[in-house]
C-alpha cells in the first residue's frame, strides 16, 4: 500500500505541473521532454546496478506493447490536462486502475472481495459525476468537458499498461521492466515528433520547459514505486492506492491555477476516489 501512496503522491504532482507544462508549450513538447529525461534517469539506474537485460527476453514482446500503449495514455493524457480542467481529468484518468485490478482478477486470478467490487461501482459513478455538468443537461444542452475523450483514452490505456508493467516487474525485477517500457515509448515519441514537427512549439529556457523537466522527474518516482510495489506484492493493491493522486492534483489546480469546476464534478471527484480507497482496502 505504501508504494501506492508514493506512486499516487508523485502522479498528481506529475498532473499540476503536466499542466502547467502543456499549457505554455503544448502537450506533445511536453511528453517529449518528461518522458526523453524519464528514459535516460532509468537507463541510468540500470547500468548502475549493472542488471543483465537478457533477463527480457520471455518478455519483450509484452514490454514492447506496454511501451506502445503507455506512449499513447501518455500523450492523450498530456493533452487531456492541456484542454480540460484537472478536476475532471485527474479522477477520469485514474480511473485506470478499474481496468487494471479486472485485468489482475482475469489473467493473474487476484480475487478483490465484495468491499473492492462496491469501490468499483462507486468509482465509475463518480467519473460519471465528474465528466459531466448537471446543469447544462437541465437547460437541454450537452456540452462534453475539454479534454474528455483524451482522459478517457488515457485511463484504459494506463490501465492496460499499468497491469503489462506490474506483471513484467514480478517476471524480471522492476528496474529491467521499467527500462524496457521507457525504451519502448521512447522509440513511440521519437517517431510521433517526426511526424508532428510542427506542433512541438517552442520549447526553450522557460516556465513551460522547466515544468516538463520537473514533470519527468516526479511522474518517475510515482512509476518506480509503482513498480517496485508491484514486484513485492499484489499489483492490484498497488494499482488501487495509487490511483488516488487525483487529490493532489484537484488541491493544487484550485490552489494555483484557480479552476473552478461545477459543484457536481467537485462531488464526483471525491465519489471518484472514494471508490478507489473502497476498491483498495477490498483488494
Amino acid at each position: 500500500m505504501i508504494y501506492g501512496l508514493i506512486a499516487a503522491l508523485g502522479w498528481g504532482s506529475a498532473d499540476f505541473t503536466g499542466a502547467v507544462s502543456g499549457r505554455r508549450i503544448g502537450s506533445l513538447a511536453t511528453v517529449l521532454v518528461a518522458q526523453s529525461l524519464s528514459a535516460v534517469v532509468v537507463t541510468a539506474l540500470l547500468f548502475a546496478g549493472a542488471h543483465d537485460i537478457s533477463v527480457l527476453r520471455p518478455i519483450a514482446g509484452w514490454m514492447l506493447l506496454n511501451g506502445i500503449v503507455s506512449a499513447v495514455a501518455y500523450t492523450a493524457h498530456y493533452r487531456a490536462l492541456q484542454l480540460g480542467p484537472m478536476v475532471v481529468v485527474s479522477p477520469i484518468s485514474a480511473a485506470y486502475a478499474v481496468v487494471g485490478v479486472g485485468l489482475s482478477m482475469l489473467i493473474l486470478h487476484e480475487r478483490p472481495g465484495p468491499v473492492a467490487l462496491l469501490g468499483a461501482g462507486v468509482t465509475v459513478l463518480g467519473v460519471m459525476l465528474a465528466s459531466t455538468d448537471l446543469r447544462k443537461l437541465r437547460a437541454g444542452t450537452h456540452g462534453v468537458p475539454p479534454g474528455l475523450p483524451w482522459a478517457l483514452v488515457a485511463a484504459v490505456c494506463f490501465g492496460v499498461g499499468g497491469f503489462i508493467l506490474g506483471w513484467g516487474s514480478k517476471q524480471v525485477g522492476w528496474v529491467p521492466a521499467l527500462w524496457a517500457s521507457r525504451a519502448a515509448q521512447l522509440v513511440c515519441f521519437a517517431a510521433l515528433a517526426a511526424v508532428q514537427r510542427r506542433s512541438l512549439g517552442s520549447v526553450g529556457r522557460n516556465i513551460g520547459t522547466l515544468a516538463a523537466v520537473a514533470t519527468g522527474l516526479v511522474d518517475l518516482v510515482g512509476v518506480i514505486a509503482f513498480s517496485s510495489g508491484a514486484e513485492a506484492g499484489f499489483l492490484s493493491v498497488v494499482l488501487v492506492a495509487s490511483a488516488i493522486f487525483p487529490l493532489i492534483a484537484v488541491a493544487l489546480s484550485v490552489a494555483f491555477l484557480h479552476e473552478r469546476p461545477v459543484p457536481n464534478q467537485i462531488v464526483g471527484a471525491f465519489v471518484a476516489v472514494a471508490g478507489l480507497i473502497l476498491l483498495g482496502l477490498g483488494a
